[in-house]
């Protein structure tokens, strides 16, 4: 029964996906060929569709990796592109709010090196709010080596 329930739900979902395309659809000649389009889209896809119990997102089990893989390096390059777009989101934050700033990362700190000094408040105010746990250090132009 629950089975049966949920092919319903999704097939309802999916009519009203196509209905709502529908209505954005502009009168033209074109307007039979996205009728079929959307009915053969919603019989496929109810054709598809499975009970709640098998919908769910996939699972990675590093416990099933080969002998030769370490789960350290898995987790060190993850930490590492996760530093990469906090710096890169930083910057872009920096940037929108007209603060002239060079963003990299050095070890676990990430150095923000002002082009002028009189932005460093702001910078600060803004870092404050938005780095989360990553840790930061501000410096200015003549400051760096």
């Amino acid at each position: 029964m629950q089975s049966l329930k949920s092919l319903a739900l999704g097939i309802c979902i999916l009519c009203a996906a196509g209905g709502i395309i529908q209505i954005f659809w502009p009168d033209n000649s074109y307007k039979p060929v996205i009728n079929t389009v959307l009915v053969l889209y919603i019989i496929t896809s109810a054709l598809q569709m499975r009970g709640w119990d098998q919908w769910s997102l996939p699972h990675l089990d590093l416990a099933d990796l080969p002998e030769y893989s370490d789960p350290a390096e898995y987790d060190a390059y993850v930490d590492e592109l996760a530093q990469g777009a906090s710096v890169q989101a930083l910057q872009s934050l920096l940037n929108e709010q007209g603060i002239d700033a060079e963003l990299t990362m050095e070890g676990n700190t990430c150095r923000v090196c002002l082009q002028d000094e009189a932005d460093r408040s702001l910078a600060e105010e803004i870092l404050q709010e938005n780095s989360g746990t990553l840790p930061y250090e501000i410096t200015s132009g003549g400051d760096t080596p």
